[in-house]
């Protein structure tokens, strides 16, 4: 008996059409004042005609701090909000023109709370009937039709808004209750919450707080869990009449009642799974925001540019310093990057300052402990210092960094040498003209020794201050989980990446002197250049093929440190085809930073790019552009020509378990192809791959224990047909009635013989 299975994919590529919401630099604000600037939101790539839904919002403020538009001309307020007085969120509608008009005049009103403010803007084309939340970036739907608890509760789960599934809407915070209250004019709300699986065991059943505990015992306070929000009315619940299902606005007020199923009530359905608007995940959605501060606090947050196709969000990011050579962490909080590849770790700073030097101090009066080579003609318009050791006491004299010399200079020196008996010896990087001119107002304490203009001496008190700095500080990138960095690692270096760099080394033109001829950008370059030599050669090309093939990995070790490299952003943007050999070139997921900077809120933007992603597919975009506009994604698309066809077909047949994938190139000219196919390797067993390939390419094939990776590519100058098939067998560990869900695409990837990327229908 044979079954046969055919499995449907489509992989479409999600194409933006420019809309964004850039956000400005941070700042820091002074404390208890009104009216502060806060413009730079601005909304671009909308239509200039649609009418659209903004948000702005404060996430957790310092007590007292607040905002206000000071131009709402064009807007209108969402229910529940108004364009006018101090507020800490807001929602309005407008056009694109006018909403930025009323951007540009966001002021800020600050309390005497020191502490990072947190500005959030989201913008989308206005969705009628869906009401917003700008504190947590969910969307409400409310149902006017009435229903029954759990017919409201299965049909909330039924319906998607902008790539999200609904679900009957939870209440977990006072401000979600009051968004509620003023936005839905019903009374007598269904919400997921519920005692049904155990009397007066409270439970929120839908959402992504499901199975969260909240109250333990009937009554309006008895039993209400620490930390979970309740707002039962008096004498609620009460299970009269088995009542085992919670409502809000009851009797059109404000607090929650029990009711028993059989009622038909409005419900309100809820989009959204997180917490923090910068992690929405919205299709046709826009967000962005910046971290400002109330006062001098000193921060440290980072925009990290991962590029397209990585998920930002499962990055998580750790504090460290640089302490006797080597990084220890602050603390072992994670903090976890936003959807748009922010995080702030300013709470885990090491703010204790650590000695580094000492200044010394000369001054007029005493004896002449000091004495001075004026810009002689060996030191090149620097001028020699030398202090008497009998001065410096225990202070060890190489750690003199800084000197003050009466009013003729103040600044770094630098160490030359010294003797315990004698003088201790600095270089001064200057010639010294005020005390060789006779214009320094201490001449009378200055002593040309031999007349020469060579050497003098100061009658001086000398004196010592500590220069003090903060560590050197990193911040250190970890992944969820090494599976899945794994997993996302093995669709960044692909077919497509091997096949490009192969192009690039051949392509030297007639005299083999030749580069750039497929590469665009020094990037490409550096993460061909396997092997950090400096060199992009047939080594590199080489390593890359055995990386695809699975004869040999690509990195010594598998972790995100040896896989991912991180730059600042302007030296990232510097990077070009005739510097990039000598740019830093190495793998790290630490990255080394400064406090030291003298200010105290410290932005450092960072771009990502990775060993071997030579295509830069999954890399940070070089640009020279000052404003960083951040979409989150859209479900948008445009048709292409740059497509190839392929099916999988499984069967049973006896004891042996077959899947068969067939490629028609249409009219590409096919060179390359790679697959990963999943396998529940509980039920099945690799036995092996045979290829039905015309010409002469390189076949490969490996089993990675639950996944078979293995394509084709060529590099002769012949092209796969449509005669190409891949015959991939397993053996089954018990007897099976199908294959059903034991079996799976979970990457696909083809490149043309121009170096191309394309896209894979698999049907």
């Amino acid at each position: 008996m044979k079954k046969i299975l055919v499995t449907l994919f489509l992989l479409i590529s999600f194409l933006g059409f420019g809309q964004s919401v850039s956000a400005p630099d941070s700042k820091s604000f002074l404390p208890s004042t009104n009216g502060q600037s806060a413009s730079g939101f601005v909304l671009s790539g909308f239509s200039a005609t649609s009418t659209l839904l903004t948000s702005i919002s404060l996430i957790n403020p310092p007590s007292g701090t607040t905002f206000y538009l000071d131009t709402t001309r064009g807007l209108v307020a969402a229910s529940g909000f108004t364009l006018t007085g101090n507020k800490t969120r807001l929602v309005i509608t407008g056009t694109m023109s006018s909403i930025n008009t009323a951007l540009a005049s966001l002021k800020i009103n600050t309390g005497s709370i020191k502490g990072n403010v947190l500005l959030s803007v989201a913008a989308t084309v206005n969705p009628v009937g869906y009401y917003y939340n700008g504190v947590n970036g969910h969307f409400y739907r409310p149902i006017t039709t009435t229903a029954t608890y759990t017919a409201a509760r299965a049909a909330s789960l039924l319906t998607t808004f902008k790539g999200q599934t609904g679900y009957l809407v939870t209440i977990t915070s006072a401000d979600e209750d009051a968004f509620i209250f003023n936005n839905v004019p019903q009374g007598n709300i269904w919400f997921a919450l519920t005692d049904e699986v155990s009397e007066a065991r409270w439970t929120i059943d839908a959402g992504p707080e499901k199975g969260t505990l909240i109250k333990i015992n009937n009554g309006q306070t008895n039993g209400n869990i620490p930390g979970q929000y309740n707002n039962w009315a008096g004498g609620e619940p009460n299970n009269s009449g088995d009542e085992d299902y919670a409502v809000t606005k009851w009797g059109g007020g404000s607090q929650w009642n029990d009711l028993p199923n059989h009622f038909s009530n409005p419900y309100v359905i809820e989009y959204g799974t997180w917490s923090n608007p910068d992690d929405a995940t919205f299709t046709e959605f826009y967000t962005n925001s910046v971290t400002h501060s109330n006062g001098e606090v000193l921060t440290a947050r980072f925009n990290i540019d991962f590029g397209g196709n990585v998920d930002e969000t499962k990055f998580s990011a750790k504090a460290n310093t640089y302490v006797n050579n080597l990084w220890g962490v602050t603390t072992n909080t994670l903090r976890p990057l936003s959807g748009l590849g922010k995080v702030d770790i300013s709470n885990d700073l090491d703010t204790l300052k650590m000695a580094i030097g000492y200044k010394s101090i000369i001054s007029a009066g005493g004896s002449e402990w000091s004495y001075v080579n004026p810009n002689a003609s060996w030191l090149n318009g620097n001028s020699r210092l030398l202090i008497d050791m009998r001065q410096v006491g225990n202070i060890d004299p190489t750690k003199i960094t800084n000197v003050k010399i009466l009013d003729s200079y103040e600044g770094p020196i630098s160490y030359t040498s010294h003797d315990a008996n004698g003088w201790a010896i600095y270089t001064v990087p200057s010639p010294l003209t005020k005390i060789t001119d006779g214009t320094s107002q201490f001449n009378t304490s200055i002593r040309n020794v031999n007349g020469w203009n060579t050497d003098y001496a100061f009658a001086c008190n000398i004196s010592f201050t500590t220069i003090s700095a903060f560590k050197q500080h990193g911040i250190d990138l970890s992944y969820t989980n090494q599976t899945e960095l794994n997993t996302l690692y093995s669709s960044i270096v692909s077919v497509a990446d091997v096949y490009l760099a192969f192009r690039e080394l051949s392509n030297g033109g007639i005299f083999g002197n030749e580069s750039g001829n497929e590469f665009t950008s020094g990037i490409q370059y550096m993460n061909a250049d396997i092997d950090g030599n400096g060199i992009f050669n047939e080594a590199d090309t080489y390593r890359l093929l055995q990386h695809l093939t699975g004869t040999k990995s690509l990195t010594e070790y598998p972790v995100l440190t040896y896989l991912i490299k991180l730059y600042n952003k302007s030296d990232y943007d510097a990077i070009t085809k005739s510097n990039w050999n000598t740019q830093f070139n190495y793998t790290r997921s630490l990255y080394p930073f400064s406090l030291n900077t003298g200010v105290f809120n410290n932005t450092y933007n960072l771009n990502a790019t990775w060993v071997g992603d030579v295509n830069l597919s999954h890399s940070a975009k070089q640009t020279q552009s000052s404003v960083a506009s951040m979409n989150v994604r859209t479900s948008m698309s445009l048709p292409t020509s740059n497509e190839i066809n392929t099916s999988i077909v499984t069967e049973i047949i006896g004891d042996s378990v077959t899947a068969y994938i067939t490629i028609d190139p249409l009219q590409q000219e096919l060179v390359g192809t790679q697959f990963q196919l999943n396998y529940d390797n509980s039920l099945l067993k690799f036995n092996g791959i045979s290829y039905k390939t015309k010409g002469s390419p390189t076949n490969y094939g490996t089993d990675k224990g639950d996944y078979i990776n293995f394509g084709s590519l060529i590099m002769d100058g012949g092209t796969l047909d449509n005669t190409t098939e891949y015959k991939i067998s397993f053996q089954p560990q018990t007897k099976l009635d199908n294959v059903l869900g034991l079996i799976s695409v979970r990457f696909m990837d083809a490149v043309n013989k121009s170096g191309k990327t394309l896209k894979v229908i698999m049907k």
